[in-house]
């Protein structure tokens, strides 16, 4: 079934709202955005909590693509062309965006961050993007991340240096509003403001080690290493033995997170990409990564490239610049795994 995994923590927070234990796995590591929905909607339609994930998905899901599709059309002007068509095409069949499909905060996310950016670009009024913004961190902690394009805009918009630092200094903490209420929450009721940081520490492949340790092993690129290293807590095959590497998610993570890196250095180096959109997507990478990748041995990076939307604007301009044969059979052969993934994950395969 689609709702696995991370999709049982949000299914039983619905039901039953949050607990917190420091020695163990615990629902404050899911932040309360995308449950809170869910919740609202079981009450207003008396529908099951299974079921109510799924719709919120799905219903985020399309308003992040038609919303992608006009913040394409808004950005590049006549000069999009087929570029919105093949963008949209590129997000739907990126293989990870199976999570968008399931019991999962990252089709929200998405419609979030899409959001923020499509305000931005129409230059709304700074307090609605703050807003949006706040939402966002209320979502997932690498909500946060939209704090970097947003000074940046905030910066440009503002008739000198002096006007911009006091600008920020209003709506920044307006920004955090979401993340900022859920510390209070988890604080009121269990003490504890990071109560959703040392949730997330139990769960590991790996102990973490010394920061100085951990980021010489980040330099290296040692957590992309273990992951085909059989001694290594992170060896794919412990996770999924009985795949193939391709069909296992803990064997392709890495390659994931790569691809994001190279795509985000395209769409920077050709300028496909804004200052805005490529800090945006370098930062989400970058917390991945520092964050969590050493402990996880990159488990989970497949899905947290997915949600890096840049990504698609530079998969859109590639594939509108390569003949239509060849474009037609990387987003066939991507749907192929889009599909592949998403039934081992309804049969309960580890795909995380």
């Amino acid at each position: 079934m689609a709702i696995n995994w991370d999709g049982g923590w949000y299914r039983d927070i619905v039901r039953g709202g949050y607990s917190f234990n420091p020695q163990a796995n615990s629902s404050t590591a899911f932040f309360p955005a995308y449950p809170a929905l869910t919740w609202l909607v079981t009450k207003t339609t008396r529908i099951s909590p299974e079921i109510a994930l799924l719709i919120v998905s799905h219903v985020c899901l399309a308003g992040a693509l038609v919303l992608l599709a006009a913040y394409v059309r808004l950005r590049f002007g006549s000069a999009s062309g087929n570029l919105a068509a093949f963008t949209i095409l590129a997000a739907g069949a990126f293989p990870t965006a199976f999570f968008f499909r399931m019991g999962y905060s990252e089709s929200l996310f998405l419609l979030c961050t899409v959001l923020a950016f499509y305000l931005m670009e129409r230059k709304a009024p700074l307090w609605l993007v703050a807003v949006v913004i706040g939402l966002t961190t209320a979502c997932r902690i690498p909500g946060i991340c939209l704090l970097c394009p947003f000074a940046l805009h905030v910066w440009r918009s503002s008739a000198d240096k002096r006007a911009g630092v006091r600008k920020l200094l209003v709506v920044a903490p307006l920004a955090c509003w979401g993340i900022a209420a859920f510390m209070l929450y988890t604080w009121h009721k269990f003490g504890d403001p990071l109560a959703f940081v040392t949730a997330q520490s139990t769960w590991h492949v790996r102990l973490p080690p010394s920061w100085s340790h951990k980021l010489y092993c980040l330099a290296i690129f040692e957590p992309l290493r273990s992951v085909f290293d059989s001694s290594s807590p992170g060896y794919w095959k412990i996770h999924s033995y009985h795949l193939l590497a391709a069909c296992s998610l803990p064997a392709v993570n890495p390659l994931f997170f790569v691809l994001g890196l190279v795509l985000v250095a395209v769409g920077a180096c050709r300028r496909w990409l804004s200052p805005m959109e490529w800090s945006f997507a370098a930062a989400l990478l970058f917390i991945g990564y520092v964050g969590r990748g050493y402990e996880m041995c990159m488990l989970s990076s497949g899905r947290f490239v997915a949600v890096v939307f840049p990504i698609y604007l530079v998969l859109g301009q590639l594939l509108c610049r390569c003949p239509a044969p060849l474009a037609s059979a990387f987003l066939a052969l991507s749907s192929v795994f889009l599909t592949i993934y998403s039934a081992l994950f309804a049969a309960s395969h580890f795909l995380i």
